[in-house]
């Protein structure tokens, strides 16, 4: 039974009490309340509750605060994999730079579809045509013709470009999946030299164009 008091009331002035106030005027029925001598639950100095069985309130254990969720090692691999892999796409769509006959140099994304379009392109080429129709990564530019000879160096370089990313990023996998602490994993980035025994043949023969 909830009571509220004008004064404060210490443990010990805890009584049972008798209730006359008109029945409207109080959700509490008026009677005799003289068994109620327990301090069920003190709410204030002025305000608090009563027990007629000697039943005291006890608070809830505290629900302890769940332990932050620590991923295995094998979690930790591949989540780098996935954010290399992440990488790796980004870097391909980004394109490549391609100097061409007349040594200018112009820009050429390789998202998927411009990736398909200039293995579309590569038939025309094989066949000598001149006047090959392409886009640069630049959106207020028109699309244009190329000569055979730019569009064998724009395919060329962008085939090149693809193929050294896919090839350096499988080997990156397999030399995440090999290590053995979190530390070893968290410290990867993608761009690093792989240890000589996770080089693919194909990545070494690149690495070492690329030195000459």
């Amino acid at each position: 039974m909830n009571i509220k008091t004008e004064t404060p009331v210490t443990d010990e002035e805890v009584t049972g009490f008798y209730f006359y106030l008109f029945p409207e005027e109080t959700d509490t029925p008026p009677g005799r309340y003289d068994t109620f001598v327990t301090l069920y639950k003190r709410i204030s100095e002025t305000e608090f509750e009563l027990s007629d069985n000697e039943e005291i309130y006890v608070p809830p254990e505290p629900i302890p605060e769940p332990e932050p969720y620590v991923p295995t090692l094998e979690e930790v691999r591949e989540a780098k994999v996935q954010e290399m892999n992440a990488v790796q796409q980004a870097m391909i769509q980004s394109g490549v730079n391609v100097a061409l006959t007349d040594g200018i140099v112009e820009h050429f994304t390789l998202t998927e579809h411009d990736q398909t379009s200039l293995v579309g392109l590569q038939s025309q080429v094989a066949a000598g045509e001149e006047s090959i129709p392409w886009h640069t990564s630049n959106e207020g530019e028109h699309c244009k013709f190329y000569s055979n000879a730019d569009m064998g160096l724009i395919i060329t370089q962008a085939m090149a470009w693809v193929t050294w990313h896919v090839t350096y990023f499988r080997d990156l996998r397999i030399y995440i999946r090999s290590l053995e602490t979190k530390e070893e994993v968290a410290a990867v980035a993608y761009g690093m030299e792989l240890p000589e025994e996770y080089q693919s043949e194909p990545l070494k023969v690149m690495i070492a164009a690329q030195a000459g």
